[in-house]
């Protein structure tokens, strides 16, 4: 049974080789030998496929990653080096639909840039230390499915007024955040949420019931 498992993923992985344009695997070269993980995303754009996975980032390494338009998913795990600078290149990438920037210190200039990725399906912004002053400058993202602003203890209930605005939410993370009940009710206009976690928040377990039986697609809320 092993065997016939192993056989299978190394098949796979041939296949997903033989697919890949000659561009795509130039990008993964290069991200590989920036430091990072590269890998193929077929649920991104068709020609913007390639996941670049960094532990760090500086400015230079931002980009230096625009020379590739392959590039549809960018992770960043730790990106306290980057400054304003760095995430202005993010707009360079055409087609960039997934973006995750951990540990950054986004200025209003900062987050303004990333706001400029018109195309993001998915962001992730976590434990970024971003204000409800920097997030406004993100509300032209208005293609995002899933958000992530946990640990970003300075997002308040004036944020959702910005995240409402995100009409196509179907997952919202907002753990560590500083929400209340009040902020909670201005999300009932997004009807396509499935998903919502608000752990460790200022929101009630009665308000989370009913925002839950008020929402027709909502399977749960991590309270």
């Amino acid at each position: 049974m092993r065997a016939a498992l192993l056989i299978l993923l190394v098949s796979s992985v041939a296949a997903s080789a033989q697919n890949r344009t000659a561009d795509e695997t130039a990008a993964m070269t290069e991200i590989v030998r920036l430091g990072g993980k590269a890998d193929i995303d077929e649920k991104l754009f068709f020609e913007s496929r390639v996941v670049a996975k960094f532990e760090n980032a500086s400015d230079a390494l931002l980009a230096s990653l625009k020379k590739h338009p392959q590039i549809g998913g960018l992770e960043v795990f730790d990106a306290t080096k980057c400054t304003d600078k760095g995430f202005a290149q993010l707009k360079e990438l055409p087609h960039l639909r997934k973006l995750v920037i951990g540990k950054a210190t986004l200025t209003p200039t900062g987050a303004a840039a990333i706001g400029q990725c018109k195309e993001l399906r998915y962001l992730g912004l976590v434990g970024c230390g971003i204000t409800d002053a920097e997030f406004v400058g993100m509300k032209g993202l208005t293609m995002l499915e899933h958000l992530a602003l946990s640990e970003n203890p300075q997002i308040t209930d004036k944020s959702m007024a910005t995240v409402k605005g995100f009409e196509r939410l179907r997952a919202l993370y907002l753990n560590k955040t500083a929400i209340t009940d009040k902020g909670l009710a201005e999300l009932k206009v997004l009807d396509g949420l499935r998903t919502l976690s608000v752990k460790a928040t200022k929101v009630t377990a009665d308000a989370a019931d009913k925002f839950i039986d008020e929402m027709p697609n909502l399977r749960s809320v991590g309270q």
